[in-house]
C-alpha cells in the first residue's frame, strides 16, 4: 500500500518501485489533489526497440520523482509546426483526490486525440482539475504516435506487424490494473475513455481480445473507425520521401527508415494534392496486422471483430458534437476549396467509401451526398452552401457512430448510452474560437473537452454561468458512470433520465446544452440516407 502522509510530496509504492508525487490546487475552490506525472510503464522504445512492440519495465531502485509532466511523444506541433517531444514517451500520469478512503475509488483512463500523430497526455494539455471535484482517479497514457507508433511490415523477420502505439496503451492498462490499489483505486472499476483518434483507439481496444478484463466500461467521444482505412505502401512512400532509391522490399525499406533522423521521419509529409483534397490527414494509423503474434491487437477489421468481442458485455457511452463538421469543412478555412469540391465531389465521402469504390462510383456517391445536403453539386455548388457542407461532415461522423450503435444493438448484452454535445457558448467553446474566431458560432470538434478538462486557454468562469453548470454536470455523469455503470448522477437525476438506446423506436440521445434533454436524435433522418450509399458500395454497416 501507499506510504501516506498529509504532505505536499506523497510517496506511493508501485509494482516497479516507489514514486513521489506533488500536491496541487485545482482551478476552483482551492480544492487539492495529488498528481504523479511521468510514471514509466515500459522500457523506453529507443535504438533497436524503435518501432517494436513495447517491453515490460524492470523495477527501479530508490524513489522516482514524478512531480512534473515529461515530454510528449515526438511529433509535429499543430501550433508551431515544429518537431517537439521525445521518442522516450511511454509514461502515464495519475491524479487522485484521496489516497485513503473508506472505499477504493473508480479509475478513469484517458487516451488523447491528435490524428494518431499528435497530442499530449499530460495535464499541460488536459488538466484533470474538474474530475478532482469527485472521488475518482484520473489517469492519462502517453503512447507512440505517427510512424513510430504505427509503422507496419509484412515481413515477420522484422517483428514490426504494426499497432505498436495500441500495444503501448495495452501494456499501460496492465500496469494500471496491477497498481490501482496502490493509488486507492478499485481494479474492478476501470473506465477507458478517449477523444477523436483516442476514441478510435478505444474502439479498437473494445474489439481486440488482448484487453479482456483490463477495463470494465468505455466512453467514445467523437471518433469512430469501423474500418481502419490505412492506405497501402505507406512505409515505402515514407522512405522514398526521405531519399530512399531502392525497391519496395520490407527489410531494405525498414533499414533505411530506422537509420533516418527521427525528426525527419515524424515530419515527413508526402500526401499528394489529390489525397489532401480528399481530406487525408493520417498516413500512419492502426492496421490489420499481416501475421499473428502473441501481442497481436487487430487481425481483422474492427467491424468484424466487434461482432464477437468480449466488450459486448460491458456498458458504453458514446457521442459527438452538434457541429463536428465545422472542423472538417475545408471551405470554412479556405474558400478556394470550393473549386475542389465542385471538381471532385468524392472529397465529401467518408473514408471507408473513398477507399472501397472505383473512381466512377466514388464520383457518383459523392454527387448524391452533395445533392442530399446541398441540393447541388458541380458548378452549382456555391459559397451559399457552406453551412450545408458543415452539416454533411457532421453527419459523416455521426453515421460512423450510428454504425457502432447498430453493432452494439445487434451483438451487445450491455447498455449503450448516446449523447449529443450541443452547448454553443460565445466565449468558452475554445477550439471553435481558436480556429474560427468569435464570429463563427456552433459546437465544433474538440469543443466538449473544455467542459471536462482545463485547457491551456481555459479561464475561470463565474459560477453563475451555464458553462460552469455544464462542467459540473458533464463530470458528474462521467464519474457516476465510472463508479456505477449508470451515467445518471445525483446532480442530473432531478433534471433528466438518460436511458440506453433501444433497438426499436426513435434513436434517443441526451442533448447536452444549457439544459439537459433526453430526445430523439435530430440527425437521424439524414443518417439513413448513408445506409443506401454503403449498400451501393457493397460495404456492410456492422
Amino acid at each position: 500500500m501507499s506510504e501516506y502522509s498529509e504532505t505536499t510530496a506523497p510517496l506511493v509504492q508501485t509494482t516497479h518501485g516507489r514514486v513521489r508525487g506533488v500536491l496541487l490546487k485545482a482551478l476552483y475552490d482551492e480544492e487539492e489533489f495529488y498528481a504523479f506525472d511521468g510514471i514509466p510503464y515500459a522500457v523506453p522504445p529507443l535504438g533497436t526497440l524503435r518501432f517494436k512492440e513495447p517491453h515490460d519495465l524492470k523495477p527501479w531502485h530508490g524513489i522516482r520523482d514524478c512531480s512534473k509532466p515529461l515530454d510528449k511523444c515526438i511529433q509535429v506541433s499543430s501550433y508551431t509546426k515544429q518537431v517537439e517531444g521525445s521518442e522516450d514517451c511511454l509514461y502515464l500520469n495519475i491524479s487522485v483526490k484521496k489516497l485513503k478512503s473508506e472505499k477504493p475509488l473508480p479509475l478513469m483512463v484517458y487516451v488523447h486525440g491528435g490524428g494518431f500523430k499528435g497530442g499530449d497526455a499530460s495535464r499541460r494539455a488536459w488538466g484533470p482539475d474538474y474530475f478532482m471535484r469527485e472521488n475518482v482517479i484520473h489517469i492519462s497514457i502517453g503512447h507512440r504516435l505517427g510512424p513510430l507508433g504505427f509503422l507496419s511490415f509484412a515481413d515477420p523477420s522484422l517483428e514490426i506487424p504494426g499497432n505498436a502505439g495500441l500495444k503501448d496503451i495495452i501494456l499501460a492498462l496492465k500496469w494500471i490494473k496491477a497498481n490501482a490499489g496502490n493509488f486507492n483505486g478499485d481494479p474492478e472499476r476501470i473506465t477507458v475513455f478517449g477523444h477523436s483518434s483516442g476514441s478510435m483507439a478505444v474502439q479498437m481496444l473494445l474489439a481486440t481480445p488482448q484487453t479482456e478484463g483490463l477495463f470494465h466500461k468505455a466512453v467514445l467521444m467523437a471518433g469512430f473507425s469501423p474500418e481502419l482505412n490505412r492506405l497501402p505502401n505507406m512505409e515505402y512512400r515514407l522512405a522514398k520521401h526521405l531519399g530512399y532509391e531502392g525497391e519496395n522490399i520490407d527489410a531494405q525499406v525498414f533499414d533505411f527508415i530506422a537509420a533516418a533522423d527521427p525528426k525527419l521521419v515524424v515530419s515527413a509529409n508526402f500526401w499528394t494534392p489529390a489525397e489532401k483534397a480528399e481530406g487525408r490527414m493520417m498516413p500512419f494509423v492502426p492496421v490489420v496486422e499481416g501475421y499473428a503474434t502473441p501481442q497481436a491487437v487487430l487481425l481483422s477489421e474492427p467491424v468484424i471483430l466487434q461482432r464477437t468481442a468480449w466488450s459486448n458485455r460491458i456498458p458504453v457511452i458514446m457521442g459527438s458534437n452538434s457541429g463536428e463538421g465545422l472542423s472538417f469543412n475545408p471551405v470554412l478555412r479556405d474558400a478556394n476549396s470550393l473549386q475542389e469540391l465542385q471538381k471532385h465531389p468524392e472529397c465529401v465521402l467518408p473514408q471507408t467509401l473513398l477507399n472501397r469504390c472505383d473512381p466512377g462510383q466514388r464520383r457518383q456517391l459523392g454527387q448524391s451526398l452533395l445533392d442530399h445536403f446541398c441540393q447541388a453539386h458541380g458548378h452549382r455548388l456555391s459559397i451559399e452552401h457552406t453551412d450545408a457542407l458543415s452539416h454533411l461532415w457532421t453527419h459523416n461522423m455521426m453515421h460512423s457512430q450510428e454504425r457502432l450503435v447498430l453493432a452494439r444493438l445487434s451483438y451487445g448484452q450491455a447498455p449503450t448510452y448516446l449523447y449529443r454535445f450541443d452547448f454553443d457558448s460565445p466565449d468558452f467553446n475554445l477550439y471553435r474560437i481558436r480556429f474560427f474566431g468569435k464570429e463563427q458560432r456552433g459546437v465544433s470538434h474538440v469543443d466538449e473537452l473544455g467542459y471536462i478538462y482545463v485547457l491551456p486557454s481555459t479561464f475561470k468562469l463565474d459560477k453563475s454561468r451555464p458553462e460552469y453548470t455544464t462542467i459540473c454536470r458533464m463530470v458528474a455523469m462521467l464519474v457516476n458512470f465510472a463508479a456505477t455503470s449508470d451515467p445518471n448522477a445525483e446532480l442530473t437525476k432531478p433534471l433528466v433520465e438518460w436511458k440506453p438506446v433501444t433497438r426499436f423506436g426513435p434513436r434517443m440521445i441526451l442533448n447536452i446544452s444549457e439544459e439537459l434533454k433526453f430526445m430523439p436524435q435530430p440527425e437521424r433522418q439524414k443518417l439513413t440516407f448513408y445506409d443506401r450509399l454503403y449498400e451501393q458500395a457493397g460495404v456492410t454497416l456492422f
